[in-house]
């Protein structure tokens, strides 16, 4: 947990009610200034899903960020709440239009599509209800800030690792998540651009995608199996799809055979590393987009300059380094 002496400073302003956090409400087109008041600042973060472990690391760390503001004398209350299933558009466009009819003080959205969540963020924007944006970029550019990966440089960092693997030649498949999540698309994308630099790997697969949870996956990652038969490499965007692929390796019998680079942490994705049958995870920091997601929103509600583009980090995880003190640090944060 961060100390709350760092709060301190950034936070005061909300305790005095400055001109500056006036102004900045008076730019949102808010009436009534709750940081000037001293009154409760009601928050919502709307996560993509709630079942994968991924977002479970995410609320640790707006949990840690809500207590530290708190402790330095910040009186924010946060409603956590996402679709049950990463997926449901309509679920996260619903909860997206009671929050704004709420009228909070602020939203906090990881959204699960490029596109399908601008028009509720618009009506956010025109209630003068401030938008972060977390994990996930989304088609609009009124917002306070990103807060999230680097997604194309992970991609990069994903297909410099298998090409390593692999002996830099050979066949490899890469299965995709959900057509319109951002996040994903970019690692996919980055990969892509990454792979055409290794002339003697041949991509046998690109098109195929994972589905929103690991069972759907799992199917999608055996067929994928069954038809490429010959294949070196592997490759999976994020944590449901590394779930899957690493099921369908080990009911064929190819696990630690072929070589396979995977995306996010949780439980299932550590234990296939430490088998041998993932050889290189890259993981987020999700407990950090959860902290900074939060930070970032209470210190434009204080009238402080932020930062529009919050990275929170990448790292290549693999059996040799995860004993490194950079890694145990990430790995503390990270719910299994």
């Amino acid at each position: 947990m961060k100390s709350p002496a760092l709060f301190r400073s950034v936070f005061s302003l909300l305790a005095i009610g400055s001109t500056a956090a006036a102004l900045v409400f008076s730019a949102c087109g808010k009436s009534d200034n709750t940081a000037a008041t001293g009154k409760t600042i009601h928050l919502a973060f709307i996560p993509k899903g709630m079942q994968n472990v991924y977002w479970k690391s995410v609320e640790k760390g707006l949990r840690d960020a809500e207590a530290d503001a708190k402790k330095a004398g910040v009186n924010v209350q946060i409603e956590w709440n996402g679709p049950p299933n990463e997926g449901d558009r309509a679920a996260e466009i619903a909860l997206m239009e009671t929050y704004v009819a709420q009228k909070l003080d602020g939203i906090i959205l990881c959204p699960m599509e490029f596109d399908a969540l601008v028009a509720p963020s618009q009506k956010a924007r025109q209630a003068g209800i401030p938008l972060v944006i977390v994990d996930s970029p989304l088609n609009y550019k009124d917002i306070v800030a990103f807060v999230g990966t680097g997604n194309r440089a992970a991609g990069v960092m994903a297909a410099q690792e298998l090409a390593k693997e692999v002996g830099d030649k050979g066949n490899v498949i890469m299965m995709r998540f959900l057509p319109g999540s951002a996040s994903t698309n970019e690692r996919e994308e980055g990969f892509l651009d990454e792979m055409k630099k290794h002339p003697n790997i041949k991509l046998l697969s690109t098109d195929n995608y994972a589905g929103d949870d690991r069972e759907k996956a799992f199917d999608k990652a055996q067929n994928l199996l069954n038809t490429y038969s010959n294949v070196d490499g592997i490759f999976t965007p994020n944590e449901p799809s590394t779930n899957g692929m690493l099921l369908a390796v080990e009911k064929a019998g190819i696990a630690g055979k072929v070589k396979f680079v995977g995306f996010d942490g949780g439980q299932a994705n550590m234990d296939g590393l430490k088998a041998g049958h993932i050889q290189a995870l890259v993981l987020q920091d999700p407990y950090e987009m959860g902290y900074k997601g939060v930070t970032t929103m209470l210190d434009y509600l204080a009238g402080k300059k932020v930062d529009s583009n919050v990275d929170t980090g990448t790292h290549l995880l693999t059996k040799d380094n995860q004993d490194t003190p950079e890694i145990k640090t990430l790995l503390s944060h990270t719910v299994m």
